[in-house]
């Protein structure tokens, strides 16, 4: 990945800037100690509003790791997915899919999450969520009931997805709908995550079946 010069951005903000307090002071005269505090402080200012931009809307590459929560050991094969949204609008909003990532791990439980390098208003971290057949899927704004291991998310590098193993007594129809949530249906495509994830359809049906019989 290659390194961002968060100062080149401000050329545009320190040119016409400069040229105003040359214009102001006088080419070729010396400002006084009053006068170069004020700048330096404007200058922060500026500094600081760029970087709370940044911060807002930047989210670096980052590698997340995968693993069994009971035993540690890495996950191979583990589809981590992440989508940005973007809502436009004053009043009635509209929100589309900005961005979708989906990665697999490799055999130590490790993939290279793409991140987003935009400060375009409105865009936002939808949703995080991370499916391995045999255990409860992840979700970064959502806990599957009776799983204890599924509990918040923090966007940093190696970060640890800690999957639960999938019980007998859990069910697949509230497991099922779980997933939706946390892949979300109404945006974007998660081709690998639904490919994967769709055989647990079939076992919710079979499981409504026999509720039906009883």
């Amino acid at each position: 990945m290659s390194r961002f010069d968060p100062f080149i951005p401000l050329f545009p903000l320190y040119s016409p800037f400069s040229f105003f307090c040359q214009r102001k002071m006088g080419y070729g005269k010396f400002m006084n100690f009053n006068e170069v505090e004020i700048l330096k402080k404007i200058k922060l200012m500026l500094l600081l509003i760029f970087f709370g931009f940044l911060s807002s809307g930047c989210y670096a590459d980052i590698t997340g790791i995968v693993v069994d929560a009971e035993t540690g050991k890495p996950i191979e094969g583990a589809i981590i997915m992440v989508e940005w949204t973007k809502t436009t609008g004053l009043g009635l909003t509209s929100t589309k899919s900005y961005k979708v990532v989906e990665v697999v791990t490799d055999k130590e439980g490790k993939a290279e999450i793409e991140g987003l390098y935009n400060l375009s208003p409105g865009v936002d971290l939808r949703s995080v969520a991370v499916y391995k057949k045999g255990y409860v899927a992840w979700s970064h704004n959502d806990v599957f009931a009776g799983s204890r291991y599924l509990t918040g998310f923090d966007w940093k590098n190696n970060y640890i997805f800690k999957l639960a193993r999938f019980k007998p007594e859990y069910s697949y129809i509230d497991h099922t709908s779980f997933i939706r949530r946390a892949i979300g249906t109404a945006h974007g495509k998660k081709k690998l995550i639904r490919e994967a994830s769709y055989w647990e359809n079939l076992e919710a049906s079979k499981e409504r079946d026999k509720r039906i019989r009883k």
